[in-house]
């Protein structure tokens, strides 16, 4: 089945209409989170997920990404069904046996949690990321056959479920200011529990019909020993996720975690692109490799492309109003302005490897993501424990706090960017993308010129102030891709009806 590149277009203007919806409905919610109950409560959500979080690889092992590919080299697709299905109780299992063991033992060598609320947010953090594993199975099923549409409308469940509970719980914390921040804390994780329920019900009720296969032993070999590179990347991933948040917890408190935690949720939406994308060119690459070569990395540029086009005047206009951005959720967000510029840059670079990586993997090559990612994940590590501590046995240390999670963040990045790009080049001939510079030069232009119109002539500073701005963002950021051919308007209209063809 060829797969052409309208279609491609309409799967990832699917995947931006979903990005735009939780955006929207997770900025609502965030915004009564931290106008309420403020850093501290969020930070039991934040460094509850970052502790728990760094053993959810175990829940997955690199199996997820070995289904996709094995079902798109075609066979018994039942059976790979069962074999998948079965590894994936396996690990999921593991994971809660395992990391149950680890509190425990961490408890009895003496190693406290900061609160007893903290210590029943991990706890209830354990089951969250159970039900997600297991939604993560009915995901990934629909993902290999290449329906994503079906495979994203659970998320919308989950997000309107979850921030329905956050905002409700906020409002809670309202009415009776005497509770304790991290009381409400620990409900939101429940909130987040009832979400993650209700996405899995709904992936239960899509996939009524699944057909599926007892494994075989040599079935479940073949899948193991694939993702014996794949479960590395997992570690990557894990690690870039959640060693800031559970360092900036250990080394500092609970206070720092909600305000990075809170940060990183503002940028979520540009990271979770790179899911969505994955989501749609994956398949599509691994469906191609072998049969239409040129196609294969035309997937690969247009992938790049759109994502470029559509995220960077994002970044951009955020980046030049950060301190305002970060205002209109709680003002004591404004002294971590560097934080939101830098994670920002990381999300440019984080979306754009998207493409790059799942062309490596799709084509036979995951032992190079696994070199890259090794040497990122490494790095990552050395340099929050540089960065965040004051001190680290006895030796001293930088202490920038969460400056420093962001910065180590977004460093170890680039190098396992460059990495796998290099990489990309040499094997596969994949070579950059040079549109991608255009791009950076109207959003470049653009931010200038809101950065003097905002320092100079008049200064942005409500929702509706800010909204304006955004538009005259965006129509010089078109405007100068229109000019520089880089855009059409005959594209431009298609994206648009594509866009508005979601609603």
């Amino acid at each position: 089945m060829k797969i052409e590149t309208e279609n491609l277009t309409r799967k990832t203007a699917f995947a931006l209409f979903y990005n735009i919806f939780s955006t929207v409905l997770g900025y609502v919610a965030l915004f009564y989170v931290m106008r309420s109950v403020g850093q501290t409560g969020w930070g039991i959500v934040g460094s509850a997920m970052g502790l728990v979080g760094l053993l959810a690889i175990l829940s997955d092992l690199g199996s997820s990404s070995t289904h996709v590919k094995k079902v798109g080299e075609g066979g018994d697709i039942e059976k790979k069904n069962g074999t998948y299905i079965t590894l994936k109780l396996i690990f999921t299992n593991l994971f809660v046996v395992v990391t149950l063991l680890t509190i425990y033992l961490a408890n009895h060598l003496g190693f406290k949690f900061e609160s007893e609320y903290l210590r029943n947010a991990v706890i209830l953090m354990i089951f969250y990321y159970y039900l997600f594993s297991l939604s993560k199975i009915f995901k990934t099923i629909l993902r290999a056959y290449m329906k994503t549409s079906h495979a994203l409308l659970p998320d919308f469940v989950r997000v309107i479920v979850q921030d329905i509970f956050l905002i409700v719980f906020s409002m809670y914390w309202i009415i009776n200011p005497s509770a304790p921040p991290e009381k409400i804390g620990v409900l939101f994780v429940y909130g987040y529990i009832i979400a993650a329920f209700a996405q899995l019900l709904t992936f239960i009720f899509i996939v009524r019909d699944l057909k599926v296969k007892k494994p075989s032993i040599e079935l479940i070999k073949s899948y193991l020993i694939f993702s014996i590179p794949l479960i590395f990347l997992g570690v990557v991933g894990t690690i870039q996720a959640n060693t800031d948040k559970a360092m900036l917890q250990f080394f500092w408190n609970t206070r720092e975690v909600g305000a990075y935690f809170g940060i990183q949720k503002l940028i979520v939406p540009l990271t979770t692109l790179s899911t969505a994308l994955n989501f749609v060119i994956f398949p599509a690459q691994s469906h191609n490799y072998n049969r239409n070569r040129k196609r294969f990395m035309e997937i690969t540029y247009t992938a790049e492309r759109y994502a470029s086009l559509l995220i960077l005047p994002l970044i951009s206009f955020i980046f030049v109003l950060a301190p305002e951005v970060l205002n209109l959720w709680r003002k004591s967000l404004i002294p971590y302005t560097t934080v939101l510029r830098i994670l920002l840059i990381y999300s440019f670079f984080y979306v754009l490897n998207t493409p790059y990586s799942s062309q490596l993997v799709s084509a036979g090559h995951p032992k190079e993501n696994l070199k890259a990612g090794a040497v990122q994940a490494i790095l990552n590590v050395v340099l929050n424990a540089i960065f965040i501590p004051t001190s680290l046995l006895s030796i001293p240390l930088l202490g920038m706090k969460s400056v420093g999670a962001a910065l180590a963040t977004l460093l170890s990045l680039l190098v396992g960017f460059f990495l796998l790009r290099f990489r990309a080049y040499k094997i596969l001939g994949t070579k950059f993308n040079r549109k991608i510079l255009l791009h950076v030069f109207a959003s470049f232009l653009s931010g200038s010129f809101l950065y003097f119109l905002n320092r100079y002539v008049y200064h942005f500073v409500r929702f509706y102030e800010l909204a304006l701005a955004a538009v005259i963002f965006s129509l010089i950021y078109i405007g100068l891709l229109l000019l520089t051919k880089e855009l059409t308007l005959n594209e431009l209209e298609k994206i648009v009806k594509k866009l508005l063809n979601l609603y």
